[in-house]
């Protein structure tokens, strides 16, 4: 059986199985009725505009990505960073639970570029992750503190909620910067993750061999690193850009519920936090690889029930949930496999390549 047939098997009865639970979810505490009737009152200029919004925000991350690479000497043309952006997109979408494959194929695809170092590429990766964590933390902290202040009652699952995931981000935020600023750390994290897959497989996966590349990784790593710390305001463009991408990101949601003609009774500051929150908790727990199992259907069922818990109605709820996720999914899905077929790379997920890049990614840690 080829490798693509299998990575098919796969993954395609994850995403039907992902459907089709959040279809069961619908027909159980959703009418259904009243949701199409919803969604087929929608404004379809105002939604054109969340499409727009989510271009500008793919766009202005790519142009992060771009200056946090300038300073690391890797010259790699706009376009082509636009491209592996969208390619890491598409492989995020189609692997679940993979948080992290988009990085590692965009790692994989970058280094392939004449006198690119796939250690610079994964600092500059790095960095856009500590920038995520930081405006993660800070964006549900703020939401909330703001919620609490103007004495909004929020849902006691709610608060559980946002308090775990809160917590979750600020310690995945520190463990970061702590292997980012303690190389003798990560690199005995790394060869006891190296001995404990040996005893695991008894001996039959030899990764002794690999120790020198990893060291040789690291030390372009850490050094491209300090490159970043020595002149802190190199950073000021790629934050400011990177916050720019993540406020037209949380703002889509609130497009869409404009798009479908609803008005919070707390008022348009309300309902724009309500759905900054939403959508920050969801991209919050999907950036942790053993969060969201899969792409479709979870974070669905994940973004209605959230909706709900803020007082929204159960059918504005389900459209608003199935008209962001036609953007946020399979919008992106559409625009990254058309950016895998103009690289011309065929068969790209589940072929030796995506092998290939994860031996890359070994190689840099």
């Amino acid at each position: 059986m080829s490798e693509k047939r299998k990575f098919l098997l796969r993954t395609v009865p994850l995403l039907v199985v992902g459907l089709l639970l959040f279809l069961l979810y619908l027909v159980i505490f959703v009418d259904i009725p009243e949701m199409i009737n919803v969604i087929q009152q929608v404004d379809l200029f105002i939604y054109s505009l969340a499409a727009v919004a989510l271009l500008s925000d793919t766009a202005l991350f790519a142009l992060a990505w771009q200056y946090l690479l300038i300073p690391l000497s890797v010259k790699v043309p706009m376009k082509k960073t636009f491209l592996y952006v969208w390619i890491g997109v598409f492989t995020d979408l189609l692997i679940p639970a993979e948080s992290v494959s988009g990085d590692i194929v965009k790692v994989y695809l970058m280094s392939k570029e004449p006198n690119v170092n796939p250690g610079k590429v994964a600092a500059s990766l790095v960095g856009l992750r500590i920038l995520a964590a930081i405006t993660t933390v800070a964006t549900l902290s703020i939401s909330f503190l703001v919620l609490l202040m103007l004495d909004y009652s929020i849902s006691g699952v709610m608060v559980q909620i946002l308090f775990a995931v809160t917590v979750m981000s600020a310690l995945a935020f520190v463990l970061l910067v702590v292997f980012c600023f303690k190389e003798s750390w990560t690199e005995r994290f790394i060869y006891s993750l190296m001995n404990f897959i040996e005893w695991i497989s008894r001996g039959r996966l030899k990764l002794g061999h690999f120790q020198t590349k990893i060291s040789d990784g690291l030390k372009v790593f850490y050094q491209s690193l300090r490159i970043f710390s020595s002149k802190p305001i190199r950073l000021i463009p790629p934050i400011i850009l990177y916050v720019s991408a993540w406020s037209i990101s949380t703002g889509i949601v609130f497009i869409v519920f404009t798009a479908v003609g609803y008005s919070d009774p707390g008022g348009p500051f309300i309902l724009l936090l309500k759905t900054v929150v939403v959508y920050t908790l969801l991209m919050a727990i999907k950036s942790v690889p053993i969060g969201i199992p899969a792409e479709v259907g979870i974070p669905e069922i994940f973004m209605t029930m959230s909706f709900i818990l803020f007082g929204i109605p159960e059918e504005i709820s389900a459209a608003v949930t199935v008209l962001t996720r036609i953007l946020t999914m399979w919008l992106r899905f559409l625009i990254g496999f058309v950016a895998v077929q103009w690289l011309g790379i065929k068969n790209f997920i589940g072929s030796e390549n995506i092998v290939k890049a994860k031996d890359k990614i070994r190689d840099i840690r």
